[in-house]
């Protein structure tokens, strides 16, 4: 009978005896073909792109570390999902670098929207030029954006309604344009 030691000293042994290798994991893609209609114009619409570390590196105050998720991999999906449209959202790996996000939104195409995260110090500049990439909305992450009270995991009110405040008030160029 397996134990989840045993599991555990396994698979720990089995990574020992494994090459030293760097190797990149795909995306997960669909095995079973989609057996009803989709509808025109369908959109997948809360998608990431988590491109290469070395050129999108991850935000020191990430609470995880995904596989990479590149474009290509994400139109394989949509085209076997028969998803049209998509909307990227930038991951909370990322902070407030909306960089990787734009990256797959170019990639895609007309057929590409995008949410960002911003913050108090994103320059002006930052937001037309997102507004001009097709980032319609905003992200204010209250499950992994690294604001919590001590110990519990859960975001303080008083800072969700301030962060509300300011980002509100900020993006109102990007979301209305």
């Amino acid at each position: 009978m397996f134990t989840r030691r045993s599991i555990l000293l396994a698979s720990n042994a089995a990574g020992v005896t494994m090459r030293n290798r760097t190797a990149l994991a795909a995306a997960a893609q669909p095995s079973t073909p989609v057996n009803f209609d989709v509808p025109a114009g369908a959109c997948d619409c809360h998608t990431h792109i988590h491109g290469d570390p070395e050129k999108f590196p991850f935000f020191s105050g990430r609470v995880y570390t995904p596989e990479l998720a590149s474009p290509e991999e994400m139109s394989a999906l949509h085209k076997a999902l028969k998803m049209e449209r998509v909307v990227i959202v930038t991951p909370s790996i990322y902070g407030t670098d909306n960089s990787a996000t734009l990256f797959g939104m170019k990639a895609r195409g007309a057929s590409a929207r995008g949410v960002a995260v911003i913050d108090d110090k994103t320059p002006e500049t930052d937001l037309d030029a997102m507004a001009k990439a097709d980032i319609r909305g905003i992200r204010l992450n209250l499950a992994t954006g690294g604001v919590t009270e001590s110990g519990c995991g859960q975001s303080v009110p008083q800072t969700i309604r301030s962060e509300f405040a300011a980002i509100s008030a900020r993006a109102s160029g990007v979301v209305s344009a």
